[in-house]
């Protein structure tokens, strides 16, 4: 029986096809949140050096439980307080930050606000009820004008929620906060005449006239308020921050090497950035490399 010969370029492709699937794909599993320009980088990293990944980017618990179960190489973990975490048959480093930024337009007379002072223009239930500049230290012709609060809502993301369990004592925002569904509409809302503060994941281009406000867990003397800068986000001096874990099974580094080093590197920085993922300082992401590739 005679076969039909193929042509060098059709028997290139059927042979690429061949050995990607031949390749065992390595399986990337977690967070819907770092969805859309992560996975599109790695999809980019993947084909340009003929790797083979599979993406199942659904939610940080069906990522920890297909890990556990053999279903996944890699999972990318955003864990909340009451969520199962790694046990010790995991490797598990956290890649960067998630945050909440506090911005206001860039002529208000202030540099930094407390938790106390955020409660009080935010939160329904709180010992505070500030509704004028003047009563969280603004002077000038911003003083005497009320304060308009906004932040994103709830499915776009976790900067509000992160706001609202860490510097309410209720989690409750007042009725006159504006929720909104993006932050583009936060910077026209924040330059119109109204003004406002708001509570955004990530600080605005640079070339919007906002501002980003230090920030102070407390409003005594004592108290430092710090910028939501890589430093301070990862040695915790930035109080709002939620880390996001890198987490895969121990022994299993070499063969996830190119793949880790690769979320690590500086040119995938932007892509995590895109997804609101604040990424370690370069000297701790280079140490992290070294300590995960000698474990």
């Amino acid at each position: 029986m005679r076969f039909p010969r193929l042509s060098a370029a059709a028997f290139s492709v059927a042979l690429f096809t061949s050995s990607l699937f031949a390749a065992e794909a390595i399986r990337v599993a977690g967070s819907d949140l770092l969805d859309g320009a992560l996975r599109e980088n790695l999809e980019g990293f993947a084909k340009e050096n003929d790797l083979a990944l599979r993406f199942d980017l659904r939610g940080s618990r069906l990522g920890l439980t297909a890990l556990q179960q053999g279903r996944a190489d890699i999972a990318l973990l955003v864990f909340g307080a009451q969520d199962p975490k790694p046990g010790p048959e995991m490797s598990n480093a956290v890649i960067g930050y998630l945050t909440s930024v506090v911005v206001v337009p860039a002529d208000v007379s202030l540099t930094q606000i407390s938790y106390p002072q955020l409660a009080g223009v935010f939160g329904a239930s709180e010992l505070n009820n500030y509704r004028r500049w003047s009563e969280i230290g603004a002077l000038g012709e911003w003083a005497p004008r009320a304060i308009s609060g906004m932040v994103l809502r709830r499915d776009t993301g976790l900067s509000l929620d992160l706001f609202r369990y860490n510097v309410l004592q209720t989690p409750e925002l007042k009725p006159t906060i504006a929720q909104l569904d993006n932050a583009e509409e936060a910077y026209v809302r924040l330059l119109g005449n109204e003004g406002g503060i708001a509570i955004l994941p990530s600080a605005p281009p640079p070339d919007k006239k906002l501002k980003v406000l230090l920030l102070a867990k407390g409003s005594g003397a004592g108290d430092v308020a710090y910028p939501p800068t890589a430093e301070n986000l990862h040695t915790g001096d930035y109080p709002l921050r939620l880390p996001v874990h890198l987490v895969f099974r121990k022994g299993e580094a070499g063969k996830l090497s190119r793949v880790i080093r690769h979320l690590l590197a500086d040119e995938t920085a932007p892509a995590l950035q895109a997804v609101g993922v604040v990424p370690l300082p370069v000297q701790a992401r280079n140490q992290l490399v070294f300590d995960l590739e000698t474990m």
